[in-house]
């Protein structure tokens, strides 16, 4: 198999067949099919792509399924409603996938500062540490000497004012954007880009910092989080992973302290549940791929892409939400496994969990429990 991931050599042959400039598109790219009947990929490509070319999102999906069929690993392609794309793929080619080289991520050559708000709290610090370690995992440079801050007053007047984009602001929340801004354009003095992260409400303007960088900061706006204190390191690794397993605008009471409850409803738990339980799953010899099973392997190859989009959109949050599907995935291809009387899965797909879940784990700031009941 190619050095490039199973879903980013689809992406290519999906680019090379649209041509160049569909790769902004990235919403259109390669994604697990979230129903087994739709085949092991979904492309929504054509659609996205349809108005850019000029052609009808159903011509330009027959398009694509004629290129994804010389693909190898590729063993069917068809068009669905207004112009999905569904690809069926070989066992082998899903399995070449699961290596640790093929999960790997590309490593980057770019820079990113990481910045808190003026009023952030521990959510936001916690995002902000994960997004450090992810970044430098995909091999970024992240700037800690930052530039000062630099005066935006004129800049920021143009966008936040009774009759600009951004509406009216009192004079203390204009100081405070002010701020925050000045120290997101003196870091890009030096950075690439800026991954800022900052509590919902409290003056935050969606979009706002974005509008003003031309688009190199991207700015996560992320709901209450009630963390209590006085934790002790392992409480405080549950909390942190508790926190990330939750999407940024779910607002979070951790005050009775759920993140230690040893049950399936508390995320932390359960990927620990499930690392733990990967030794004991791995099969001795060849076994064959149960439907389950096939499931878990395409979600675990899109864990390169998955990385390089987290880090992109500044959202470490979809790496814990990740992990959390693998691990509902895995324990549904045990039971699954059980009731055919099977007490083992299939070794390469375990190896690529392990792999998945120690990298995984690692930039969320984490390590596996050696035992969890």
């Amino acid at each position: 198999m190619s050095r490039m991931g199973l879903y980013e050599q689809i992406d290519a042959a999906v680019e090379q067949a649209l041509g160049r400039g569909s790769a902004a598109a990235r919403a259109g790219e390669a994604v697990p099919a979230k129903d087994a009947l739709h085949g092991d990929v979904t492309l929504t490509a054509a659609m996205v792509q349809a108005e850019r070319l000029e052609v009808a999102p159903r011509a330009l999906a027959a398009r694509l399924v004629e290129a994804l069929g010389a693909l190898e690993g590729v063993s069917g392609a068809s068009v669905a409603g207004g112009g999905f794309v569904n690809v069926k793929l070989t066992q082998a080619f899903v399995a070449a996938s699961l290596t640790p080289e093929a999960l790997a991520p590309e490593r980057g050559t770019g820079s990113v500062a990481v910045l808190q708000g003026l009023r952030a709290g521990p959510r936001e610090a916690m995002s902000a540490a994960a997004a450090v370690r992810l970044a430098d995992a995909l091999g970024q440079t992240v700037v800690q000497e930052l530039s000062a801050p630099v005066d935006v007053t004129a800049l920021l007047q143009g966008l936040v004012g009774p009759e600009a984009r951004f509406g009216a602001a009192s004079e203390a929340e204009f100081d405070g954007l002010a701020a925050e801004l000045g120290q997101i354009t003196g870091a890009l003095e030096t950075a690439a880009r800026v991954s800022f992260f900052a509590p919902r409400g409290a003056g935050l303007r969606p979009g706002l910092y974005e509008a003003a960088t031309e688009g190199r900061a991207l700015c996560t706006g992320l709901a209450e989080a009630m963390i209590p204190e006085g934790l002790s390191e392992s409480e405080a690794q549950l909390a942190r992973l508790y926190v990330l397993c939750h999407r940024a605008d779910r607002a979070l009471d951790m005050t009775a302290r759920p993140f230690l409850q040893p049950d399936q409803s508390n995320p932390a738990f359960l990927l620990h549940y499930a690392a733990s339980r990967l030794a004991g799953l791995k099969a001795a010899g060849p076994l064959d791929w149960s439907d389950e099973t096939r499931r878990l392997a395409l979600h675990l190859a899109y864990f390169p892409k998955l990385l390089a989009l987290a880090d992109r959109l500044a959202a470490p949050h979809r790496l814990g939400l990740f992990l959390l599907e693998a691990s509902q995935l895995l324990l549904a291809a045990q039971a699954a496994g059980q009731k055919r009387g099977e007490k083992a899965i299939c070794a390469e797909v375990i190896d690529a969990c392990e792999v998945v879940f120690s990298r995984g784990f690692a930039i969320l700031g984490t390590t596996p429990l050696a035992e969890i009941t």
